[in-house]
């Protein structure tokens, strides 16, 4: 029995400890994880099309408005203040990402949540189809996991949408910092963004964590997400709608 309380004991102190260490080490500031994340999403863009087996040629210049016309280097870098110096592929390309579950997640100093794994898609209009290349992203240690790329023929593509899902439902967990328990306590809902085909096969992203009653769910806390669901839909029409002249890609 005095083993038992020994060991108890010795439990008790261990997740004292690592609580206090945890609260001792120093955090990176929020301007310093925005720029390690879009430093990253530089290299997932440049990752993209190898990937998919194909060249910046490939590519078709996606249809909507011209600015910010999607998320792209430099969207990314505008928001960041980096400096992408990359150019040329990425200009074609449209970036989105989330949260990957399950993650654990702060709110910055800024009200804007951050997490410690992110799902990303990038979505490459090609003349033909539409292909994308997804991935999930450890922010720290820049690893790379659960890489998979799709191909979709427009013709096939039925649906561009948002969609909220409950949060904490079939896989989708949150693990908030534990000083900030109470104030994740409206968040329940997360707001997704679905590419969905003919065969009722569909590739989704979370964009964001929210709350129901939140009327902004379609808001991004630092980049103009809508502004990709504008692009897709628009290179659908057009891909979709008849006849097509090749001069319009160079516009």
């Amino acid at each position: 029995m005095a083993g038992v309380i020994a060991g108890v004991k010795g439990w008790n102190a261990k997740n004292a400890y690592d609580a206090a260490y945890a609260l001792a080490v120093p955090r990176p500031t929020d301007t310093e994880i925005d720029q390690l994340l879009a430093t990253d999403s530089f290299s997932i863009m440049n990752r993209a099309l190898p990937q998919l087996g194909l060249t910046a040629d490939d590519l078709v210049k996606p249809r909507g408005v011209s600015r910010p016309g999607g998320v792209g280097f430099d969207d990314i870098a505008a928001e960041t203040g980096l400096q992408s110096n990359l150019g040329g592929q990425g200009d074609n390309q449209l970036v989105v990402w989330g949260p990957a579950f399950p993650c654990r997640s702060a709110i910055g100093d800024d009200g804007r949540m951050r997490y410690s794994r992110y799902d990303f898609m990038v979505i490459c209009p090609t003349h033909y189809l539409l292909a994308i290349y997804r991935c999930e992203l450890d922010l720290f240690s820049g690893q790379l996991q659960s890489e998979q790329t799709h191909e979709y023929h427009y013709q096939d593509v039925v649906a561009v949408r948002t969609a909220s899902v409950p949060l904490y439902q079939g896989g989708i967990s949150l693990t908030p910092r534990p000083s900030q328990v109470a104030a994740y306590a409206r968040y329940d809902t997360v707001r997704q963004m679905q590419i969905i085909v003919s065969s009722s096969d569909r590739t989704a992203i979370t964009l964001r964590v929210s709350s129901a009653a939140d009327v902004t769910v379609d808001s991004h806390d630092a980049l103009d997400f809508p502004q990709v669901l504008e692009r897709v839909r628009a290179t659908l029409r057009e891909k979709k709608g008849g006849v097509h002249d090749p001069k319009e890609d160079l516009i």
